[in-house]
């Protein structure tokens, strides 16, 4: 993944940021940026950039969250955790193992996007607290709390819902594993299973990526394409060839 820049230690955990991630930091401040232009708040430019950064930085803040949920877990169940790294996708956890039996995995695997979820409600109750009987997200009233709030239960809720998505290398994926493991008894077996699930997220992603993409929606459709791209990739490179 190219070089990364260490930011320190959490809870003894290393964290580090690649530096792909400053690709998704620009892209999602700029959409922002754009995204309130064109609505009826009205702010001025600076305010605009800035309650953008702010919003993108604590979206990265709770991708460290759900992060750190796997590798407290993982610590919990005495498997060593060398660091977690933050880069264009999102994060990985480094675990200095994998899990030895499928209850582990899937506590370590589940945790993560139930943490995003939390981390959704409590935001989205708290935007619900300030904005009582009101749905839409911007208005011309609408304070800057109010948005980085939105938009922090609308993005941790995505990040939870699609990484419960059972195709391995997501977090669903791994669910799905010991899930198959427990029944089955062979890791091989639903490592195969779950990469194969993995693939063919993949690919869909990738078709529906070029189908939004031709009706006009260029930037999602590009974006997701590239991640279904990159979920083929590790599925493939992941999937058992010995027998």
């Amino acid at each position: 993944m190219g070089k990364s820049l260490r930011l320190g230690r959490v809870f003894g955990i290393p964290v580090e940021i690649n530096i792909t991630w400053v690709v998704i930091f620009l892209l999602l401040t700029y959409l922002l940026v754009n995204r309130f232009d064109a609505s009826p708040l009205g702010w001025p430019v600076a305010q605009q950039w800035a309650v953008a950064i702010v919003t993108v930085v604590l979206l990265f803040l709770s991708v460290l969250a759900h992060e750190l949920s796997h590798s407290l877990v993982a610590l919990s169940r005495g498997i060593p955790v060398a660091g977690i790294t933050l880069f264009i996708f999102g994060g990985v956890s480094h675990l200095a193992r994998e899990p030895e039996r499928p209850w582990e995995e899937f506590l370590i695997s589940v945790v993560g996007p139930l943490t995003s979820i939390a981390l959704a409600a409590v935001a989205g109750g708290i935007w619900l607290g300030l904005n009582p009987g009101g749905w839409t997200w911007i208005a011309w009233n609408s304070s800057p709390v109010e948005v980085v709030l939105f938009l922090l239960a609308w993005g941790n809720l995505s990040v939870g819902l699609f990484n419960l998505f059972p195709g391995f290398p997501l977090d669903g994926g791994r669910v799905l594993r010991a899930i198959i493991w427990a029944g089955s008894g062979s890791y091989l077996r639903a490592t195969r299973i779950a990469a194969r699930c993995g693939q063919g997220m993949g690919l869909l992603m990738i078709v529906g990526g070029v189908v939004f993409a031709l009706r006009g929606s260029l930037v999602d459709g590009v974006w997701a394409a590239i991640i279904g791209a990159f979920l083929l990739s590790v599925a493939t490179s992941s999937y058992p060839k010995q027998s």
